[in-house]
């Protein structure tokens, strides 16, 4: 289900919500009502990331989110349309119960309502007072504004967008009524959500595929035992096999050096920097070329064609990822889908490594074993055997990134046999 956000005044939410019952298998609702309208721009920014659309009552409050900076794509607002203003000036009309011919109305600077509306008037008012405002205006200036034109006998009623200023000036005994979206009007903008929602509710459900292909260097490689190409590939495989289950995905290996994650369109692009944290951890772990191409479809045949298609393009450019959508377009997603959380170049802790002259290189691979084991600690023995080194080495490496700071002592493994009880040792959490 998709949230929606609805932002306005109380009045004007309570009749969008009288609307949103025949939509609701769809899109669940959730009310945010101001006292003014500027308060729009810290509601949205305070619920941006919680929810799919924000549905704003007016212009108004549509034209602040969009002061806001943050991407549009999510905001949708009621247009106000003529057959508001007419409604306003009928309702206007019957309150004094003449033609009306001297009328003041203020109208926010982004809307053409009141001209258009005007300019179609068979019986056109003979003196109009038009005020535009900017959306974040102190709108109790407005209220002074008609009352200084009433008390001067220029105008005999007025028209306004702010439901308070209406009741104010009605209790003053100036004839108002309130420019306000229709009906139909409310119907239009949460329709047009809901086709958004399904729209992308489909997007996501299209099958999605990752194919991975990891250089055969270490095959050519002479000097490389049998042993040393099982080993890392059986570590690599299991590395992919933890990336499949982040994606909710299938995972085959297809051939030599290439495999294959079938999964959803919506779970590939939400895992998408676990794919890039994955692939640029495996590249520094063991040091090999790894490319990797996105395609999506509305069948697995076309979502793998794609696919192919997209890991072409990206071995010509390697330092990206190519996505290829359905209509067979390259997909460019938002930058917040690339961000990755290593550590690999923090100042911090380089400067810790080169202290005590560690390779980065090393680090890298001990933290990669440590992430990848899910070790809250370990002992020299256990990080030897994984990273195929001696005992005595394991232990200089951690006794060196103790001394930085990097790793920690905690206690010693309880002894199951005779002899000394192996040290236990934890990253710091700073950098893991």
């Amino acid at each position: 289900m998709f949230k929606v956000a609805i932002i306005g005044p109380l009045v004007s939410v309570k009749r969008i919500e009288n609307e949103t019952d025949d939509f609701t298998s769809r899109l669940s609702f959730t009310p945010y009502i101001y006292e003014s309208a500027i308060e729009t721009i810290d509601i949205v920014k305070t619920q941006y990331d919680t929810y799919d659309y924000f549905l704003f009552s007016g212009p108004i409050p549509y034209e602040l989110a969009l002061r806001t900076g943050l991407d549009p794509c999510k905001f949708f607002s009621i247009v106000l349309l003529e057959t508001g203003f007419y409604k306003a000036l009928l309702n206007l009309t019957n309150q004094v119960r003449k033609p009306i011919e001297r009328l003041s109305i203020d109208i926010v600077n982004t809307s053409n309502v009141v001209d258009v509306s005007l300019s179609q008037l068979n019986v056109p008012v003979k003196n109009v007072f038009v005020k535009t405002f900017d959306a974040a205006i102190d709108y109790w200036s407005l209220y002074e504004h008609h009352v200084q034109l009433w008390e001067e006998n220029k105008v005999e009623a007025v028209l306004t967008c702010y439901p308070d200023i209406m009741v104010a000036l009605q209790e003053k005994g100036i004839p108002t009524d309130w420019i306000s979206t229709t009906k139909l009007a409310t119907r239009h903008a949460l329709e047009t959500i809901d086709n958004h929602a399904e729209i992308s509710f489909l997007k996501r459900s299209q099958i999605g595929v990752c194919i991975i292909h990891i250089d055969n260097l270490l095959y050519e490689d002479p000097s490389k035992l049998s042993y040393d190409i099982q080993f890392t590939t059986l570590k690599m495989n299991e590395e992919l096999l933890l990336l499949s289950r982040e994606m909710n995905g299938s995972f085959v290996n297809f051939r030599e050096g290439q495999y294959m994650i079938f999964s959803s369109r919506g779970e590939i692009i939400d895992t998408f920097s676990v794919l890039l944290d994955t692939i640029e951890r495996l590249e520094h772990t063991w040091s090999r070329e790894i490319n990797s191409g996105i395609g999506f479809g509305d069948s697995a045949i076309k979502a793998e064609m794609h696919a192919r298609k997209a890991l072409q393009l990206t071995q010509r450019d390697p330092d990206t990822i190519i996505l290829i959508d359905h209509e067979g377009k390259v997909l460019d997603l938002p930058s917040e889908y690339h961000e990755k959380n290593s550590v690999y170049h923090e100042k911090n802790l380089l400067n810790r490594l080169n202290e005590e002259h560690i390779n980065i290189s090393l680090f890298d691979k001990v933290r990669e074993v440590i992430r990848r084991k899910k070790w809250s600690t370990f002992t020299a023995k256990e990080l030897a055997f994984e990273l195929k080194m001696s005992d005595r080495n394991a232990q200089r490496t951690l006794l060196l990134l103790t001394t930085a700071g990097i790793m920690q002592q905690q206690g010693e493994e309880k002894a199951i046999s005779k002899g000394r009880p192996s040290k236990l040792y934890k990253l710091d959490d700073t950098f893991l």
